[in-house]
């Protein structure tokens, strides 16, 4: 007659197979199959675009986005708009503002290079040939709205 064998303490032992091996074969398939999505669109090669419009710089600051926005963004500052996404490298902005550009390391530029990427919102055509060097950050003017990318 078949005995199961006792563990130490005189219980039967457990199988080592059937039901409770599928129990632990069932949280390592749902990890391997959260971890490609935990790792994001860019793992896939997707690219996934993401933007924000906020009503004034207070608003884009006390976002999560707030450390997306250069410095030299001027106070007064309305409808600010930031986009990027997953893939391509870079960022694209927009905002208006009757003060225009007020930081002091902005200098006056030729335009050159172009936006990694053009959001839905970017405008069509040809970019102003002059604007502002800003550090890394490229500007235009389009009227009272700037243009911004990195």
């Amino acid at each position: 007659m078949f005995r199961p064998r006792a563990d130490d303490t005189g219980a039967p032992a457990r199988s080592t197979g059937g039901m409770n091996s599928h129990r632990r074969l069932l949280p390592a398939a749902a990890l391997l199959l959260t971890v490609p999505l935990l790792a994001g669109c860019q793992a896939f090669g997707i690219n996934e675009q993401y933007d924000a419009q906020y009503a004034n710089l207070e608003q884009a600051k006390a976002s999560w986005d707030g450390v997306k926005v250069p410095k030299l963004v001027p106070e007064d500052a309305r409808s600010v708009r930031i986009g990027y996404n997953t893939i391509d490298v870079g960022q694209v902005m927009s905002f208006t503002s009757e003060s225009g550009l007020t930081a002091d390391y902005c200098e006056e530029a030729e335009t050159t290079g172009a936006p990694a990427f053009e959001p839905g919102w970017w405008p069509a055509g040809e970019l102003a040939a002059t604007g502002w060097t800003c550090g890394r950050w490229t500007v235009v003017a389009d009227g009272d709205r700037y243009l911004v990318w990195d």
